[in-house]
């Protein structure tokens, strides 16, 4: 929103009465004084300012878990999503913990999906605005990125109001320092871009997660941005993908190259096993879900065969790889003398 002031004053643009950025803490309530110390500083660097006569509420909150009972006793319990910002009250039994200034009470045991997915659906209810970009906590943005906001916003915008749209983005990796980093900053950007790129070009993308934005309240609809399934569906954001192309109803997943978001990963080898692990295991998860049967029973054959090439690329590697086990080198010189004689 741009705000006219008199001649005599300049003309400002508070950027936190159309953007908010909210962050999620599974862990708030067991944090570590350090922490809390880091959670502290996060609330104060994304205050919003106070002016206009009138103290105005920060929208920039985050989220925490708060187990009212022993957490052993996970029957007895009652669990919160909590809404806190730079302006609550601290609290008088830890002076460390703000007062949540909302409390929305969960059913059951509701920490899922440890992590992530668990996150994105307790946080959405706090979000303002009709369009959400959800990214990980290892990711950065640029100024020049900035410039092109506007841009990505208006691929929501059709005659009849906000398009019912999942529109993604390419990614720039940083950790590609050395030989492991530059092999899994490649393998990043085959999946996170190039396959993208393909399957929007053939109308069979479903959705990669960060940095995407999505029409929030057609995501809300359906029960949330990801699928917090603990240890069965590992690749929880595409599933959001899934079932916005089942509901139907002239939805769509774009995918644009003009606008993208830093990214870097750990470069240790066990860091990069687990990814390729998680990438693994999530695919063949897939095959085991209501929406893969689903989509198989209601899209074309072309479509439908496209999301199978992610699934295809685990054989294939496997297959190179017992042939290179099997030295097919020590074989050559009998194929040349069969082939001479």
């Amino acid at each position: 929103m741009v705000e006219h002031i008199h001649q005599d004053k300049k003309m400002g643009w508070d950027a936190t009465e159309a953007f908010s950025c909210l962050g999620c803490m599974q862990r708030y309530a067991d944090f570590k004084d350090h922490e809390f110390k880091h959670a502290e500083q996060l609330l104060q660097r994304f205050d919003r300012r106070k002016g206009r006569g009138h103290a105005k509420q920060s929208e920039n909150p985050a989220k925490y878990h708060k187990n009212l009972a022993d957490k052993i006793l996970r029957s007895c319990s009652s669990y919160y999503s909590c809404l806190i910002d730079a302006n609550c009250e601290r609290d008088e039994n830890d002076p460390r913990k703000r007062k949540p200034r909302f409390r929305v009470e969960l059913p059951g045991f509701p920490i899922l999906g440890d992590g992530k997915g668990d996150n994105q659906n307790s946080g959405i209810i706090y979000t303002r605005g009709s369009i959400i970009q959800a990214i990980d906590s290892n990711q950065g943005a640029y100024f020049e990125q900035m410039l092109l906001l506007p841009c990505a916003l208006g691929e929501f915008r059709s005659t009849g109001g906000l398009a019912a749209r999942i529109v993604g983005f390419a990614e720039h990796i940083t950790s590609d320092i050395g030989s492991l980093g530059d092999f899994a900053a490649g393998a990043e950007t085959a999946f996170g871009t190039v396959l993208q790129r393909s399957y929007a070009t053939l109308g069979a993308r479903m959705h990669y997660g960060h940095p995407d934005m999505m029409n929030k309240e057609y995501m809300m609809q359906q029960g949330g941005v990801s699928k917090a399934t603990k240890m069965l569906n590992l690749s929880e954001d595409i599933f959001a993908g899934k079932d916005f192309t089942l509901r139907g109803g002239l939805r769509e997943i774009l995918h644009r190259e003009y606008l993208h978001v830093g990214k870097g990963r750990d470069l240790g080898f066990n860091s990069v096993l687990f990814f390729f692990a998680k990438l693994f295991q999530g695919t063949g998860e897939q095959l085991l879900t209501r929406q893969m049967k689903r989509l198989g029973d209601e899209l074309d054959l072309p479509e439908f065969l496209t999301p199978l090439w992610l699934q295809s690329i685990p054989l294939l590697v496997f297959t190179w790889l017992l042939l290179v086990l099997d030295d097919p080198e020590q074989n050559f010189p009998a194929i040349d003398e069969q082939q001479g004689g």
